[in-house]
């Protein structure tokens, strides 16, 4: 199978020379919509890429809306036509929790949970999966800023210890536990009011307001690598969304 590739541009990243290459290809019919490209493997050797190389090109096409990706079914044509839109992009997972740089952590003992209706709308995950949870308090200058239920899997209880050395954010324990990467984080955040639990353990009135914030982590095949369940109190959480076009539909 053969893929016309375009001239190499001074500076320009390689991903995106194999990206012009594939966005031609689509433009002309070669892959038409509802059709599938090669395997990500086949492709990285037909155009003599890493397989991170090829990877981060088909990301570009996503990202353009002219190709969707599922784990195990492969990459399939949406459209011919590239539709630009602005999505939030992150220097690293550092910069989205910069509330957690020079935190430490009060871990509490990990128990088994079952997930009912709601825990499993929380994790996403079918009633009566098992996970392990963690309390976590969080302390900023040695006073109690948030307080948080850490769900993973029960292999991992060796996350404990992980977190009670951690002085950032979550993530940074589980990928050095588990040595997978994290891929996709999804945020949900919420006002909420303190129940008589969590005031006590912040040192609130019941009923005074806090942020809800509940993250997923996932690997890149989708796979839920942790989830995190935290409650802050007002001043100690923040957020900068940086937006960028993805695609300007400029490039020759």
């Amino acid at each position: 199978m053969e893929t016309d590739i375009v001239p190499t541009k001074k500076n320009q990243p390689q991903y995106a020379v194999i990206a012009q290459a594939l966005i031609n290809d689509i433009a002309r019919g070669k892959y038409p919509v509802g059709s599938m490209l090669p395997p990500e493997l086949e492709m990285a050797e037909q155009f003599k890429v890493s397989r991170n190389t090829m990877r981060s090109a088909l990301r570009t096409l996503v990202d353009m809306g002219l190709v969707s990706r599922r784990a195990g079914r492969g990459t399939q044509v949406q459209t011919q036509e590239i539709n630009p839109n602005y999505t939030q992009s992150q220097e690293s997972l550092d910069s989205l929790f910069p509330e957690a740089a020079g935190s430490r952590f009060e871990v509490g003992t990990g128990r088994n949970v079952n997930a009912d209706a709601e825990l499993a709308l929380l994790l996403a995950c079918p009633l009566g999966t098992r996970w392990l949870r963690f309390p976590v308090v969080e302390l900023r200058n040695d006073a109690k800023v948030s307080f948080s239920y850490v769900y993973v899997g029960p292999q991992l209880r060796n996350l404990k210890n992980k977190l009670s050395r951690l002085t950032g954010a979550f993530h940074t324990a589980l990928e050095g536990l588990t040595g997978d990467r994290v891929f996709q984080v999804v945020q949900h955040a919420d006002a909420t009011a303190a129940n008589n639990d969590l005031a006590k353990v912040l040192g609130v009135a019941e009923g005074s307001p806090l942020l809800r914030k509940a993250t997923r982590f996932a690997d890149e095949a989708g796979r839920l690598l942790m989830v995190v369940d935290s409650y802050s109190l007002p001043g100690q959480q923040h957020y900068t969304v940086h937006l960028r076009l993805n695609w300007d539909g400029n490039e020759e």
